[in-house]
């Protein structure tokens, strides 16, 4: 057994605790085979997490304009017979073609489902929202209260110091391991 299952070998209507539950499964196979140095391989895996983080930060925005472009193409009424198609229908012309993750040409078949905000694939939803934030530093009220949080922070951080330089102040020590690569 490798330490990670290949791309595209999981079973696609696997559910996310039956996916946490293998991924247990396989370190605890790791950890007591033996076969492993578990320091080199926890290292390793962090530059495998940094890999697939890249990799995932990087489809996200493609994908995103991808679902919107499928949201809005099921939500478009059909032309009436002899109607001409409107000229925004090819927005989707300059998006990669869906190809099957590895070969497996039965998942080429499988198209995404629309309802309204959600694209279902297989046992997976995309769901498109939508966030509003608000820019709060036009009120004076808010910019006093935020500049007293800012303070009071500042004289909880010197309050700490102190305390850090007093021999009764309780103490616990712990002991991480970080990976920097």
């Amino acid at each position: 057994m490798g330490l990670i299952q290949p791309i595209g070998t999981l079973d696609r209507t696997i559910s996310k605790t039956a996916i946490v539950e293998l991924a247990n499964n396989h370190a605890s196979q790791i950890i007591e085979g033996g076969n492993y140095d578990l320091l080199k391989t926890y290292v390793e895996m962090k530059r495998y997490e940094l890999y697939i983080k890249t990799i995932i930060n990087k489809l996200k925005t493609i994908s995103t304009y991808q679902a919107r472009v499928m949201r809005e193409e099921d939500q478009r009424p059909a032309p009436l017979p002899g109607q001409e198609v409107p000229a925004d229908t090819e927005s989707m012309a300059n998006l990669p073609a869906v190809t099957p993750l590895d070969g497996d040409e039965a998942y080429a078949d499988q198209q995404g489902v629309v309802r309204q905000n959600t694209i279902q694939y297989a046992s997976a939803s995309v769901q498109i929202t939508k966030r509003v934030t608000y820019d709060f530093t036009q009120d004076a009220e808010w910019n006093r209260i935020t500049d007293e949080i800012a303070a009071l922070k500042a004289d909880l951080k010197k309050r700490e110091e102190f305390l850090k330089k007093q021999a009764d102040t309780p103490a616990v020590t712990s002991e991480t391991i970080a990976v920097r690569l």
